[in-house]
């Protein structure tokens, strides 16, 4: 099949979804599902994990399966009172999807091209955790402290980067 055909099965598909979506036959969070089945249907097409570029349709059809199962769990009314919580969870596992299905399994990459999306996906968890935590406990103090950790963790890992370059460049 070609790169043309490929494309135009995609277009034909997208204008399809968002025609239902239009005349209201595929409701909203029903929609976003649809839409990122549609992304992970066009990694596969062009080439799932035979091309490492193909990535750039897994993503967003991560991101919005993600959203899409938050929004529909949402309106069944099953997340509860842990909304934002489970939305950065749901986020931050869409992320280690994509390790997981995609960039794993590219051996001969370097650290930071193969390991990239385990980065937003740990952030992501670790926001979802403490958000969670935030509501068990009815506190505001964790919330209000990430405006100084998160500065603090910053300042500290480009003053280590700068330390590290620097050790380098005496080595070499």
């Amino acid at each position: 099949m070609t790169k043309m055909t490929k494309g135009g099965i995609l277009l034909l598909a997208a204008g399809i979804a968002l025609l239902f979506n239009q005349l209201g036959v595929i409701p909203g969070d029903i929609f976003l599902l649809t839409l990122g089945l549609g992304f992970c249907f066009a990694y596969a097409l062009l080439g799932g994990r035979k091309e490492y570029g193909s990535v750039g349709f897994l993503i967003p059809g991560m991101v919005l399966l993600a959203i899409g199962v938050f929004a529909a769990l949402q309106s069944m009314q099953i997340t509860g009172d842990s909304t934002p919580g489970f939305f950065f969870l749901s986020l931050g596992l869409s992320f280690l999807g994509v390790f997981i299905i995609h960039t794993f399994w590219f051996k001969d990459l370097d650290h930071g091209e193969r390991f990239w999306p385990l980065y937003p996906a740990g952030g992501l968890i670790f926001f979802a955790v403490l958000l969670t935590l935030q509501d068990l406990w009815n506190m505001d103090f964790p919330l209000q402290a990430l405006n100084y950790i998160w500065i603090t963790v910053l300042l500290g890992a480009g003053l280590w980067l700068i330390l590290g370059s620097r050790k380098n460049k005496e080595n070499s």
